[in-house]
């Protein structure tokens, strides 16, 4: 039977988007990357609470799995990739995901997408966070039984029709053979940095007052999503919840602060000070701050951090899958990320109406050279691009 092409309007429902002009346009380039920092690092805890799982089962007991498709096809992969396929097997590539919502359920917009590769070759974990704004093309099943066939931003597909078409949009638009992934929902972020026992930073006193705002502006978030559930019929209790210790007071113009969840995401979130280059350069210091702490403990720790994490995370991974992941726990791993696009490697990017347009298959050639070094057929042309894009 023909499948029914039923293209939607996509319309940006997220926090925060509804600016105007300029500003607008700005703030929904990057999109809360501290968010990815919590996929990052709850992906990287689970495989370090994984080899324990002989002795400690019920480490990963609440980690919820999802089986979806191994079907090639149906994920994107196949014989005419807009770029030649890199093939290593030391080398794995997982979606991630971060969903835009403020109850329990892992569904809605990607307001955060990347892919973790986990390289053994040169142990080293690599992030490669594609920007939500991005035009990619969007073709295949969704929810209710929708067919899409048309050019949209890259957090639409996740939206549509979950991760199989996430994951197929960007098999097809980067020329990967991704087949699994992790979703976290971003109601949980300050539990999980609050399972690090939160972040140590140092904060202007102008950020503390951004930090301030961006609190209060959770809490009418929050009603509002009480509301909606409420009317919905959803029957939910896991609301993020600020207190009155959570609001800061500066104690100089710059100083040195623990910040608990909830002031470090609202911490990510600071848009009034600085440019999106600005955002990135907090959110890249609350990555190194949270990963001095993963180093930090001990490996009789790790099942009780991994055991806080689980609930918060979705994914298509096997137990056996995470367990094949385990030889890089043994080396002094480091961590690399890129942008996709980089207005420094992408210079054909133009911002057409909110939509980030750039030519897909050179940036296919950066990200293939970056996640596959020596191993990838575009490695010698773009090898020096990639070293100058890494964050």
């Amino acid at each position: 039977m023909a499948k029914r092409k039923n293209e939607q309007a996509f319309q940006d429902v997220s926090s925060y988007s509804n600016g105007e002009g300029k500003k607008r346009r700005k703030g929904r380039r990057v999109r809360i990357a501290l968010q990815c920092v919590a996929c990052l690092l709850c992906v990287i805890m689970i495989l370090f609470g994984s080899a324990l799982i002989y002795i400690s089962m019920d480490v990963i007991s609440e980690l919820s799995t999802t089986t979806i498709t191994k079907d090639p096809a149906l994920l994107g992969i196949n014989d005419n990739p807009v770029v030649d396929y890199a093939q290593d097997d030391s080398i794995i590539n997982i979606a991630m995901f971060g969903v835009d919502s403020r109850n329990s359920e892992f569904r809605g917009l990607s307001d955060v997408t990347m892919i973790l590769t986990v390289d053994n070759k040169h142990d080293t974990v690599k992030m490669t966070s594609i920007l939500r704004d991005s035009l990619v093309y969007i073709e295949g099943d969704g929810y209710g039984g929708a067919y899409y066939n048309t050019n949209t931003k890259m957090n639409a597909a996740y939206s549509w029709g979950g991760p199989e078409l996430a994951i197929r949009t960007l098999n097809q638009n980067f020329g990967l053979r991704i087949e699994d992934y992790v979703t976290i929902n971003f109601v949980n972020m300050a539990a999980i940095v609050d399972a690090f026992g939160g972040v140590e930073m140092e904060v202007t006193a102008d950020e503390i007052d951004e930090i301030n705002l961006n609190l209060r502006n959770l809490i009418w978030e929050v009603e509002d999503q009480k509301n909606q559930d409420y009317y919905n019929g959803i029957e939910n209790t896991n609301y993020p919840q600020v207190v009155d210790s959570d609001f800061m007071y500066a104690t100089g113009d710059v100083d040195t602060y623990l910040l608990n969840g909830n002031q470090a995401v609202s911490y990510g979130r600071i848009r009034n000070i600085g440019s999106d280059f600005g955002r990135v350069e907090r959110q890249q210091k609350v990555l190194t701050a949270l990963i001095s702490r993963v180093k930090n403990f001990g490996m009789a720790e790790y099942p009780n951090l991994v055991k806080k994490l689980a609930p918060y995370v979705d994914t298509s991974l096997s137990i056996n899958d995470i367990i094949g992941m385990l030889p890089i726990l043994a080396t002094d791993l480091s961590v690399e990320r890129i942008s996709v696009p980089d207005p420094d490697a992408e210079t054909d990017l133009q911002d057409i109406e909110y939509d980030l347009v750039y030519n897909l298959e050179n940036a296919a050639k950066r990200m293939s050279a970056f996640m596959f070094e020596e191993g990838s057929p575009y490695w010698e042309e773009y090898k020096d691009i990639v070293e100058a894009s890494k964050k």
